[in-house]
């Protein structure tokens, strides 16, 4: 997932705050099954906050096309990474993350992240977001970009406790966060016009 040269397989592990390790690789259209798998491991708060929906709307058919879309990765524009523990004899997705290069400003990109609630509070979601903050420096990316909802208090201080210089916005109930990766990129919300602000 170096630049725009297509889609390679990463390695790596992270390490929780309870000692388990997971094994972290580049997500695949392979992975439709356990990002399904996932879904059905969250809170309805957590598919909420993520997906904007209520898991009440959640159909099992809207859940399985948008894992296949969602595994579906366009190396050119975007990149995914996720985190794997075995469980009962099977792989299974602990957390998702990924950025899709926006397409009319191919240096800046929408990211998002999630965690599976059993595993929240345990340094996942830092941890995967550090080594998909690596992957936008190698695509030459300026910015990521975070929406999310205004009270999603730990999302927030996720994305803007990473040690970069960030400028966010607030409006509608939403909050948009920009995290610059390089020191000259300057934000244009892109989700929250500036009428709002």
């Amino acid at each position: 997932m170096n630049d725009q040269r297509g889609h390679q397989l990463r390695l790596s592990t992270i390490t929780t705050r309870d000692g388990r390790t997971l094994r972290v690789r580049s997500l695949t259209a392979t992975d439709a099954d356990v990002l399904e798998r996932m879904f059905y491991r969250l809170s309805p708060e957590s598919i909420y906050r993520r997906f904007f929906i209520a898991a009440e709307h959640a159909s099992p058919e809207l859940v399985r096309k948008s894992a296949q879309r969602l595994a579906a990765i366009k190396p050119h524009r975007e990149a995914a990474l996720v985190a794997l523990a075995d469980e009962n004899g099977r792989e299974e997705a602990i957390a998702v993350a990924r950025f899709a290069r926006l397409p009319h400003n191919p240096k800046v990109a929408e990211a998002s992240i999630l965690v599976r609630d059993d595993y929240h509070g345990l340094g996942v979601g830092r941890a995967l977001l550090e080594l998909l903050l690596d992957e936008a420096r190698a695509a030459n990316l300026e910015r990521l970009i975070f929406l999310t909802h205004a009270d999603n208090t730990a999302m927030i201080r996720l994305a803007t406790g990473l040690g970069l210089p960030f400028h966010g916005r607030h409006a509608d109930g939403l909050y948009e966060i920009h995290l610059l990766l390089q020191p000259q990129a300057v934000p244009e919300y892109e989700f929250i016009g500036t009428a709002r602000g």
